[in-house]
């Protein structure tokens, strides 16, 4: 009998199990989103939920690469890279077209190069670094002002994430292999080591930057590092594919309490926390550690009906959490339109709804497209072509828009005169027509239009205590020669606004004049509603004004407030100017400008110049009456200067006077405008003074 003769054969490598399905994780998504809507669209607060996307992204990413490694399976990082950004960038580019169409239809000329800017950023994943650089103000919350690709950030730094984890974990793995240990302990010091170094710094830069620390990757990799232990921490590696059911209750009562604990923290981290409160920092820990809590309560007790698990398997939240991503692409974009066109700042129940409803119908319509588009000849090649593929359909069309913004100037070719840029001749009624054309200061010119100092003055000239708490600024004649008078201007960035037209007139008039500023710090006198070093630096100005003895002071006397009263006396302002009287130096007190609740400059940038908003009624904006000249009547040398009757008409205080912006943000008077209230300015402290005769 003859026997067969053995033949190789090669073993076949053992399959990569798949981890349990868990429909609490879905159901988990469905709360998180519905909280970003709801708390994006109804309040400024911070709801929590794209900490819980943090969380669980970093959980399944790790729990798949954890599979993979100890069943000694290829990780094949480029194919997971090209599989999930292709996967990813779909929906994404569907939003970036709608918004790039939106922008040019209704958005005003002046914000397509940041609109832009973050498109771009949005199709590479860097748009978070992006807004720290353009230092936008997450905490700002939701406005017309706000742009419809703020959201963004997160899925940059999930992407960011995406590509950086797989390296950490394939370094881990090559780690282990060469120390000949097993895998997880080597996995678990690295994350451990993310965790403590990134909360350390989230915490530190959270106190010292928090507008950019929000937006920052390495405040935030700690969060990632969370759900990446929460993955290691389960037995995900058997080989059947299941979580071994814990044996005893203690544990099933563990998972159950750790469950309920989990859901109420991140239910109830948006109540908790104050509109001041300051993301990400320690703050952060109570939604990620209550996402972390239902990762790990859903191993200890997975079908308890008791348990959180059984609320978060409901079938509305499931569905939501199916559509967790479209709706989160969609939401912001909606609701920023929805504020621009309204005009609105709040969102009406119905309206916030409509919404997110609107956001599934997106969701649904963009999933539909991407259907169609992976069906098309070449593209159903592979996930490299449709990759490469949807960032050119974004990227060309972003390219012809950004060159058109480049090539485009509104202003120019056309003179800035003051035929053309009658500015508060208007109010003067020195102009009987004013021309058709763009308004001015432009966007990119307004970083320049605070007022025109003059030139700092000489460290050996500047009085003690002044140098290090705030600035000294020095206006001289042109010429030389020696100055007719000598004025001291004291004050903050009011008293600093007011100093173009001041410039003009001391130029005119041969004028010396001396300015100590410090920014948010009114000149007054010693006063418990001012900080430490701005009493300070009052004293110090003080002081150097007494000694320098000059022929005028001139403050702000008056503060305008954004809601009512809108306007009051400056907390102390005649004791503060006390000293200067008894001195015989009269004292020139301006009435301060309107401050708004909103900047005014976006306003007309968003509205136009002729929107109700942004002519705000002028008995919402200042008293009836100018709180000085009650003060003044008291004192021989203490004259009042009011420049309402050029700020505002009879009825109104517009954002654009004579086709110049009056305000460079809610309260500041642009520096284009202040050169058109020279004439006024100096007829009124020459009257004043006495000066004119």
């Amino acid at each position: 009998m003859t026997h067969p003769t053995p033949t190789a054969t090669t073993t076949p490598p053992v399959p990569v199990p798949r981890a349990r399905h868990r429909p609490d994780l879905q159901g988990l998504r469905g709360v998180a989103v519905l909280l970003v809507v709801a708390f994006h669209v109804w309040t400024e607060k911070v709801s929590g939920g794209v900490d819980v996307f943090f969380v669980l992204s970093a959980f399944l990413l790790t729990g798949s690469f954890t599979r993979r490694i100890e069943h000694g399976r290829p990780l094949a990082l480029p194919a997971y890279w090209t599989r999930t950004f292709a996967r990813l960038l779909g929906p994404v580019a569907v939003l970036l077209l709608a918004v790039l169409a939106g922008m040019l239809a209704l958005f005003p000329p002046s914000r397509w190069a940041e609109l832009l800017a973050q498109a771009w950023g949005s199709l590479f994943y860097v748009v978070n670094w992006v807004l720290a650089d353009q230092a936008v103000d997450y905490y700002a919350g939701n406005s017309a002002a706000t742009t419809p690709l703020q959201h963004m950030w997160s899925l940059s730094v999930q992407g960011q994430v995406f590509l950086l984890w797989p390296l950490l974990l394939a370094g881990c793995a090559a780690a282990a292999r060469w120390m000949g240990i097993r895998f997880r302990p080597v996995a678990w010091v690295a994350f451990a080591a993310v965790f403590t170094a990134s909360l350390a710094w989230s915490v530190v830069a959270t106190a010292a930057g928090p507008e950019a620390a929000y937006f920052s990757t390495l405040t935030r990799l700690w969060e990632f590092a969370l759900g990446s232990m929460a993955a290691l921490a389960l037995a995900t590696a058997s080989t059947s594919g299941t979580a071994s059911r814990p044996r005893t209750d203690l544990a099933r009562v563990a998972g159950v309490g750790l469950g309920w604990a989990g859901l109420a923290a991140i239910l109830a981290t948006p109540f908790l926390i104050g509109a001041e409160t300051r993301f990400p920092g320690t703050v952060a820990l109570a939604p990620t550690l209550g996402a972390t809590a239902i990762l790990l309560a859903g191993a200890l007790a997975p079908d308890v009906r008791a348990g959180a698990g059984r609320v978060l398997s409901l079938a509305p939240l499931q569905w939501f959490g199916d559509r967790a991503y479209g709706i989160y692409l969609w939401h912001w974009p909606l609701l920023i339109t929805y504020l621009l066109i309204t005009a609105r700042d709040t969102v009406p129940v119905p309206a916030g709804i409509g919404i997110l409803a609107a956001s599934v119908v997106l969701t649904q319509i963009t999933a539909l497209l991407l259907t169609g588009w992976r069906a098309l000849p070449g593209i159903r090649a592979g996930a490299g072509i449709r990759l490469i593929a949807t960032a050119l359909l974004v990227a060309v069309p972003l390219t012809g828009a950004h060159q058109y913004t480049i090539l485009r100037d509104p202003t120019s070719g056309v003179e800035r005169t003051p035929a053309n840029y009658p500015g508060a001749a208007v109010l003067r009624e020195d102009i009987s027509e004013i021309p058709d054309v763009p308004i001015i200061p432009t966007d990119a010119e307004r970083e320049h239009e605070w007022g025109d100092t003059g030139v700092r003055c000489d460290t050996a000239d500047v009085p003690a205590g002044i140098d290090d708490l705030g600035n000294c600024w020095l206006i001289e004649p042109a010429d030389g020669s020696a100055p007719e008078r000598t004025l001291v201007v004291l004050g903050d960035s009011h008293a600093q606004q007011l100093l173009t037209p001041i410039h003009r007139v001391a130029d005119a008039q041969g004028w010396r004049v001396v300015s100590y500023l410090r920014n948010a710090c009114r000149y007054t006198s010693e006063s418990d509603n001012r900080d430490e070093e701005c009493n300070e630096f009052n004293a110090a100005t003080r002081q150097a004004a007494l000694e320098a003895n000059p022929d005028a002071i001139i403050t702000i006397g008056t503060l305008s407030l954004a809601e009512a009263p809108h306007e009051k006396l400056v907390d102390g302002y005649e004791d503060g100017v006390q000293p200067f009287l008894d001195a015989g130096i009269p004292v020139l007190a301006f009435r301060d400008n309107p401050r708004f609740t909103f900047s005014m400059f976006a306003c007309v940038e968003t509205y136009g110049p002729d929107h109700d908003r942004c002519n705000p009624a002028r008995s919402e904006s200042l008293l009836p009456e100018n709180p000085l000249e009650e003060v003044a009547a008291r004192h021989e040398d203490l004259h009042s200067v009011d420049l309402t009757d050029r700020l505002c008409t009879e009825t109104t205080c517009p954002g654009v006077i004579g086709n110049i912006q009056v305000y460079m943000d809610l309260d500041h008077v642009t520096s284009t405008y202040g050169e058109t209230l020279v004439p006024d300015v100096e007829a009124r402290m020459l009257d004043a003074l006495g000066w004119d005769q």
